[in-house]
């Protein structure tokens, strides 16, 4: 039997310990960056490395070709707001009617008192249990527009529902019964409440309309809100004697002598004269009362420039 190996020195000892020790400290440090990459990235990190890239790019391109980015026509601000304001407006538009032609009384108090007195005499006769509660519940407020005078001779009344529901329903029964509290008064009568833009269209299709009705003698044209519309009648109603000498606003006189260019765009379908049940029972200033013993039995669909 040999002798036995020798013992390994303490040196050697010490170095294959520190061997080890170090061995395990790569494996380690090898698996810690193992478990980092595969960890997920942080998406703010990823969109800041995308912005420095996007960065990097631009301006590569921009020391070829400078960016030229038209400057913004109207500030953004500015439009959403009037856009909110107009959308705002129109909403309470759709709930109001207007009522033209009344007359006022020599005091703002005898006009609203009078006014109150005709809207209660006007819902009552349209008998519409809808109608009759939204009154009687302080639903269907009312004042003239604008609120100031000034000089003009007569204002409009709008009158103000809580829902555009009941506002069509009240358009309806005056378009269909033609009550007498608007009839019996010419040139009195009750529409939507027109937008600025639907104004200007009123206007032109009022202004097409008395043309119309010059040149061919007889009112075969009316407007209803802001559309032209042409009456059916076998026997279009002859003009009033003033008729003439009433033309509307803005109405140029070269366009009797010259071709008329009707908007058909705004035209509404033909409407019979004489049905009760389709028309606004209603006349506009332009319009006088049509003479009872006339043989005519037109009624109109709308109002009449």
């Amino acid at each position: 039997m040999g002798p036995p190996p020798p013992l390994p020195s303490r040196s050697a000892m010490a170095s294959a310990k520190s061997s080890g020790d170090a061995a395990k400290i790569v494996a380690l440090l090898e698996s810690l960056h193992a478990k980092i990459d595969a960890m997920p990235k942080c998406e703010c990190n990823t969109l800041r490395q995308e912005l420095v890239d996007l960065k990097r790019s631009l301006d590569k391109t921009t020391d070829k070709q400078p960016l030229s980015l038209p400057a913004p026509t109207q500030d953004t601000y500015s439009v959403v707001k009037r856009a909110l304001n107009d959308a705002s407006t129109y909403a309470e538009k759709a709930k109001r009617a207007v009522w033209v032609g009344r007359e006022e009384l020599s005091t703002p108090d005898q006009t609203t008192s009078a006014d109150q007195k005709a809207i209660e005499s006007l819902c009552e006769e349209l008998n519409d249990p809808h109608i009759s509660d939204a009154l009687k519940n302080g639903q269907i407020q009312h004042h003239r527009h604008p609120h100031e005078k000034g000089d003009r001779k007569r204002r409009i009344l709008k009158i103000a529902f809580t829902d555009e529901k009941t506002r069509d329903k009240f358009l309806s029964l005056c378009r269909s019964s033609r009550p007498d509290t608007i009839t019996k008064t010419p040139g009195n009568f009750v529409r939507r409440d027109l937008c600025p833009y639907e104004l200007d269209l009123e206007r032109k299709a009022r202004i097409d309309a008395y043309t119309m009705n010059c040149k061919l003698g007889a009112l075969v044209y009316g407007i209803r809100d802001e559309k032209l519309i042409k009456f059916n009648g076998p026997n279009p109603r002859p003009l009033p004697s003033d008729y003439a000498n009433r033309p509307p606003r803005g109405f140029n006189n070269t366009s009797l002598n010259a071709n008329v260019n009707v908007n058909t765009s705004l035209l509404f379908d033909t409407v019979n004269q004489s049905n009760d049940s389709s028309i606004l029972g209603s006349i506009s200033p332009m319009q006088v009362k049509p003479n009872t013993t006339s043989t005519s039995t037109a009624n109109g669909s709308g109002t009449k420039p």
